[in-house]
């Protein structure tokens, strides 16, 4: 059985997508202009991009229908990459998910003060009733780490420009005094054991890894070994924090306020602590680590796995400075090396990892909008070769499928370039002593916004 590993065993397979299907044929592929108006809905008034929607011939395929909804991370990433394409959105988004924001403490949920939403569902919605129903969810659901700083980072940039937007009113608060309750999550959130922001769930049936790569098995170790869960911190989400605690830098300084919950000066000195911790804790000698976690002495250890992730610090400030040159380097190698790098464009992780499978939702499968947004960070840094090697890979996979796949297998073309069928296995993780299930392969999402969007910027390649 495919994607079948040694203690596994296969509980469902089936196949979603016949022979013919039109999202296997490129000739089937939507134009840009088209596809960007099929992610676009309406989220509480606000014109928004939604994470994913159908093709017209899925839309009785309840697996190609699950995320046509506002969602955190989702829609501010696809909106900031089509900002060049469609510049309004980006401010639409922001105020949405400001309408949204926690104000108080809600386990089911994982509502927090501060906090910015993971997912916005309408009560009717199919897919929240099931997940109330199986998890125990309310909605808008919380569980996400990364929405909340991606959040601050764009009010700052379209603050940049026009900073008379952090006046604006939504539900009565100004943006710029939610951005104060933001700050607070963040720095409430970075006073973890240790010291960067964390999973740590309160449902104890929420997402357990609440960040962009939020699937059951996309944090190990080298030897396969998955996370313990709740304690990850995961790489990427070090140089987020610091960039949102530079927005909040920047915003404190035009709209000055007592109400802040500490001082620039406070937060420039936690800004460069975690600068850094980022290099004492994560740094393996020649690239960074997947990801930190506690061991139950609440001891900070590396996930030595190479992975995609570490790619995101070039789009970040964390490293921009001239002291972390051989840090910016090392990560450019290992973006570009054939074990991260494959002709469907970027892997989640490398080739030769014990967890690879081509066609995992995060262990070896090419996501377009990572590799952009790694593209994006090399072409930042100045590595422009190696951007256009990306970039000129993931388009040709794009171009290659009958639409704006979420994500390819890791083996195209020796493999296929979209998985066709749902995969899902039973193990007995004998390190955790925990029986797990989970789904190994499944069909991406045909039109998803990600996709989209990082198509537009290869596009236009708005930096």
């Amino acid at each position: 059985m495919k994607s079948l590993k040694a203690g596994e065993e296969t509980t469902n397979f089936s196949v979603i997508l016949e022979d013919g299907d039109p999202a296997l044929n490129p000739a089937n592929r939507p134009q840009l202009d088209k596809a960007v108006e099929m992610i676009i809905g309406y989220s509480n008034g606000y014109q928004v991009p939604f994470a994913a929607v159908p093709l017209l011939e899925h839309r009785d395929i309840p697996e190609q229908n699950l995320y046509k909804c506002l969602f955190g991370r989702d829609s501010l990433l696809i909106s900031d990459l089509l900002h060049g394409a469609r510049p309004g959105l980006r401010l639409n988004v922001l105020c949405a998910l400001a309408s949204f924001q926690g104000g108080k403490f809600d386990p089911s949920s994982e509502e927090e003060p501060g906090r910015i939403p993971h997912e916005v569902r309408e009560g009717d919605d199919p897919v929240a009733i099931k997940l109330a129903e199986q998890g125990g969810w309310k909605f808008p659901y919380f569980g996400s780490v990364d929405a909340t700083l991606i959040w601050l980072r764009l009010l700052h940039v379209e603050a940049l420009y026009k900073p008379e937007i952090l006046d604006i009113e939504v539900s009565g608060v100004a943006l710029w005094q939610r951005s104060l309750a933001a700050t607070e999550w963040i720095l409430n959130r970075l006073n973890s054991q240790s010291g960067f922001i964390e999973s740590n769930r309160a449902n104890p049936r929420g997402i357990e890894n609440q960040v962009w790569k939020d699937s059951g098995d996309s944090y190990m170790h080298l030897d396969g070994t998955l996370a313990r869960g709740d304690s990850t911190a995961s790489v990427e989400t070090v140089g987020e924090a610091y960039d949102a605690l530079l927005s909040a830098i920047f915003i404190q300084g035009v709209r000055p306020s007592e109400n802040w919950p500490t001082s620039i000066a406070e937060l420039e000195r936690v800004a460069r602590s975690l600068q850094v911790s980022l290099i004492e804790k994560y740094w393996l000698g020649d690239n960074f680590a997947l990801a930190l976690e506690r061991d139950e002495s609440d001891r900070s250890i590396q996930m030595k796995s190479i992975a995609s992730n570490q790619g995101r610090l070039l789009d970040s400030k964390i490293i921009s400075g001239q002291e972390f040159t051989k840090y910016r380097q090392a990560i450019a190698n290992a973006v570009t090396d054939s074990t991260l790098l494959g002709e469907s464009g970027l892997r989640t992780l490398s080739n030769t990892h014990i967890s690879y499978r081509p066609g995992g939702y995060h262990t070896g499968s090419a996501w377009p909008f990572d590799g952009v947004l790694v593209a994006r960070g090399l072409l930042k840094q100045g590595f422009n070769n190696e951007s256009e090697l990306i970039q000129n890979k993931t388009r040709v996979a794009i171009e290659s499928s009958g639409g704006y796949p979420e994500f390819f297998r890791g083996d195209w073309p020796t493999g296929d370039l979209i998985n066709t069928y749902i995969h899902d296995v039973r193990s007995f993780d004998i390190n955790q002593n925990v029986e797990r299930f989970n789904r190994v392969a499944q069909p991406p999402q045909i039109i998803q916004g990600w996709t989209v969007a990082a198509y537009s910027w290869l596009t236009r390649k708005v930096i």
